[in-house]
């Protein structure tokens, strides 16, 4: 169906998709709005059969309605996602319905997750059921209140309603979601580098509804950044563009997505110039290769999604912003002992599938250091390392909080050696459902050597007026000097004095002794 639209688009002037202007595909009577992607097969089904709303309905429900589908009548695949099943969060084999889920206390409920359970039903449109003859009152309702341009009645009551409706959502995809600019140049564009979308004039555009795809079209691209959805076609690597084929892909994802914008606001769809001279490769491709329709599937509603999520007045934030609020306690200034750290981050391997977790008995937290993979903003599991696994096994062992780390990066796992008192140091792996502990690393050494004093610096100085004095620079304080008292070698500490690891004022008397440890020992 998609590579049929795609094909016409090149004789319809790149029209592929809601020519009559119909409204967002929706279940009759209900009206229950469809997921983006189910949406443009339905509206694609619609088009092709020339009906006039994007109104849908089960077969059994239209029949038990009195208005039957009509015979000889094909239906269109939906895809439903039935939640009939939960599985127990701890036991992969713990099945139940959704009848004895609901049946649970609301404490034992959060033992269990929904499976969701992919299904393909067939709907059909309401022109092809009985509707029209039976009840032609719910029909010409259905028709003013859904149907195509012509059928709703749109006039410049209408028009400037969509005009403001267009302008609010812009407003707010630059409140929340990325900057949009106007560009002289006459030419549309998403400047990854800069996160900016340029866009020109609405006046240097043909048509009112151009400007609002390409508008539609540059807002998809922005979903695919690296900070964001990470898409291909959107992705430097190695300081390296994305391949030719990446693009292509991308073209087609802006392309779906712009499309669905635009049916949600009763407009038709165009394939830009550039995109129609891609219709041969992308239908060549949509033919050979089968899985290619299930991941333009998962791209177009993610990009959706972000846009929603926008709309909504949710800020759309970068990845690594928020990883940098997940990861503040580990950007705060720190004491210098990193020895643990160091060590432990030699040991987590994606080829071994080990892993180092620091467990805090005390605390009921445990860290988890993986070789790649901690962040939780996108799929990223790595092949016998899931997080909801590790998380699973550790809470059976009794620790509530469970964090993820990388060794290094963004999410990189360096606290103090005086982070790791009281605290069990393995390197581990899984086992089915439990963690399997291969060896310890033994950081008492460490930990006691993190609570002695350091200095930066110990050294003789003279002072302005040509006095020698022992100036002491403990790590991350302030200095402070020692003079010889006038009546002979009688030392004064002037500012602080270390006492089991803290600074307190003191003035020394005749004849006291100091004692400077650590690395710079005196």
């Amino acid at each position: 169906m998609l590579s049929q639209a795609l094909t016409s688009a090149v004789d319809a002037g790149g029209h592929w998709l809601n020519a009559s202007g119909k409204l967002y595909p929706k279940l009759y009577p209900k009206g229950f709005a469809v997921s983006p992607f189910n949406a443009i097969i339905l509206a694609l089904d619609s088009d092709a059969k020339g009906c006039k709303t994007n109104l849908f309905t089960l077969f059994s429900e239209a029949k038990a309605r009195g208005e039957s589908v009509r015979e000889h009548e094909k239906g269109v695949p939906f895809l439903y996602y039935n939640w009939n099943k939960y599985v127990n969060r701890n036991n992969p084999d713990d099945v139940i319905s959704r009848e004895a889920y609901m049946e649970l206390p609301e404490k034992d409920r959060q033992l269990y997750k929904g499976v969701k359970n992919r299904e393909t039903r067939m709907l059909f449109n309401i022109d092809q059921t009985l509707l029209p003859m039976s009840n032609e009152t719910d029909y010409s309702i259905a028709l003013r209140k859904n149907g195509n341009v012509e059928e709703r009645g749109y006039g410049s009551k209408e028009d400037k309603q969509l005009h403001g409706h267009v302008n609010a959502f812009l407003q707010k995809m630059k409140d929340n979601l990325v900057a949009v600019r106007q560009d002289g140049s006459g030419v549309a564009h998403y400047d990854s580098g800069k996160d900016v979308i340029y866009l020109p004039r609405q006046r240097d555009f043909e048509h009112y509804n151009d400007y609002v795809q390409e508008m539609m079209r540059q807002l998809v691209s922005a979903t695919g950044h690296q900070q964001r959805l990470a898409r291909e076609g959107m992705v430097m690597k190695n300081g390296k563009a994305p391949s030719e084929d990446a693009v292509r892909k991308e073209r087609l994802i802006a392309e779906i997505a712009s499309g669905v914008k635009m049916l949600e606001l009763g407009l038709p769809a165009r394939l830009s110039r550039d995109s129609l001279g891609m219709v041969d490769y992308w239908t060549r491709e949509l033919k050979e290769d089968p899985c290619l329709i299930d991941a333009v599937e998962s791209e177009v509603n993610g990009a959706l999604n972000v846009l929603k999520k926008a709309e909504q007045g949710e800020k759309v934030e970068y990845a690594t912003r928020q990883n940098q609020r997940e990861t503040a306690r580990m950007q705060e200034q720190m004491p210098g002992h990193f020895f643990v750290s160091d060590e432990i981050r030699q040991h987590p391997s994606e080829e071994q599938r080990t892993v180092v977790i620091v467990r805090d008995a005390a605390g009921k937290a445990a860290d988890v250091v993986l070789p790649q993979g901690a962040s939780l903003e996108v799929n990223n599991e790595i092949k016998g390392m899931n997080k909801q696994r590790f998380t699973s096994a550790l809470q059976k062992e009794g620790y509530d909080t469970v964090h993820f780390y990388n060794p290094d990066g963004a999410l990189g796992f360096r606290p103090d050696d005086s982070y790791f008192a009281d605290k069990k140091i393995t390197v581990s792996r899984l086992k089915n459902w439990s963690i399997e502990d291969l060896s310890s690393l033994d950081a008492t050494e460490a930990v006691n050597h993190s609570r002695d004093v350091g200095f930066d610096s110990v050294q003789m100085v003279k002072d302005d007026k040509e006095r020698w004095a022992l100036y002491i620079k403990p790590e991350g304080k302030d200095g402070f000097a020692v003079y010889p008292d006038k009546g002979g070698p009688q030392p004064v500490l002037h500012h602080l004095e270390a006492v089991n690891g803290q600074y307190r004022e003191r003035a020394c008397g005749a004849g006291a002794e100091i004692l400077c440890h650590g690395r710079g020992e005196a």
